[in-house]
């Protein structure tokens, strides 16, 4: 995954890059990578494209004096950790022009902690930037969103998110499987097999659901996604996106090709719009994620779409 050029050449102009940077894409470890870059070269002393310097390799390595990371700790940021970096960014730089602070993951700040953060995102000075990055940017509360400039790194695409996979040792045919099944190539290396069969088990419940009127096996499929399976919800997602895609006449758009009959049976039987506003709520499952919530929210999203389509 690749920096957007336009950003690229931002950083080597620090006057006109934005004091407050939101970074979002699908793999922490591209947006950990970007964000690296970008820090290198806001810090950078001299011009160096390639990044090789001596305080550009300190920058990404996390050594910079003038860097500072707000990583989380457990299960969320903490606000004694924004502290410390509001501290460090209120600081006089020790070597460059500037400081960075990188917050990473930053859906995992608190609401003590992100509240800490806004007046500096709104105001950082000139001598200041920050950078927080995040897989899930809806995570985040809409007082830090307003207060960043917004940047999505690209997706990679099909060839490439198949050769990432290809060199964790998986086989050619594996790959592709990943490429499509998994949610981003960073992750632990999942089964491609048991993604598979997921998969199909969640397309089979929506197909008894929705065409069959099953009423029971979409409240199977609600507590499936609400259960232990991380990918569940997030399959159960793309595969309503890719539904109503089909019920568009965008079938050639889909993700999920090797269960287009199963998709088209599903998008004969329910409205498009209808397909389209279950996939949006299968996308956003609620911040509690307390397996009784979670199935609640399921359970209502599919009741809703199995009522539409009666």
């Amino acid at each position: 995954m690749t920096v957007p050029a336009s950003l690229t050449r931002l950083s080597q102009t620090p006057r006109r890059f934005p004091g407050a940077l939101l970074l979002s894409g699908p793999s922490e470890a591209a947006l950990d990578a970007a964000a690296r870059m970008l820090a290198a070269s806001l810090l950078c002393p001299g011009d160096d494209p390639d990044r090789r310097c001596e305080s550009c390799r300190r920058a990404g390595a996390g050594l910079h004096p003038d860097l500072f990371r707000a990583e989380p700790e457990g299960v969320q940021i903490r606000v004694d950790r924004v502290r410390e970096a509001l501290a460090f960014g209120a600081g006089r730089p020790y070597e460059a022009e500037r400081r960075v602070i990188v917050v990473p993951r930053a859906e995992m700040l608190g609401v003590e902690a992100a509240n800490a953060l806004l007046k500096s995102l709104e105001e950082p000075g000139a001598r200041l930037h920050w950078i927080l990055t995040t897989t899930r940017p809806e995570s985040l509360l809409p007082t830090i969103r307003s207060r960043c400039a917004a940047v999505a790194l690209p997706r990679p695409s099909s060839a490439e998110r198949e050769g990432l996979w290809r060199e964790r040792g998986f086989s050619a045919e594996q790959a592709a499987d990943l490429a499509v099944l998994a949610a981003g190539e960073d992750e632990a290396a999942p089964d491609p097999a048991a993604l598979s069969t997921l998969r199909l088990e969640i397309a089979a419940a929506l197909e008894a659901g929705l065409c069959d009127g099953s009423l029971p096996a979409l409240l199977l499929l609600a507590e499936l996604a609400a259960g232990r399976e991380e990918a569940a919800p997030r399959l159960t997602a793309e595969l309503l996106a890719d539904a109503a895609l089909a019920a568009s006449g965008a079938g050639d758009l889909v993700r999920h090709r090797a269960l287009s009959g199963k998709l088209a049976r599903i998008a004969r039987s329910v409205k498009g719009e209808a397909l389209r506003s279950a996939a949006l709520r299968a996308a956003d499952p609620p911040a509690d994620s307390r397996r009784g919530n979670r199935r609640l929210h399921f359970e209502g999203l599919l009741i809703d779409l199995y009522l539409r389509g009666r």
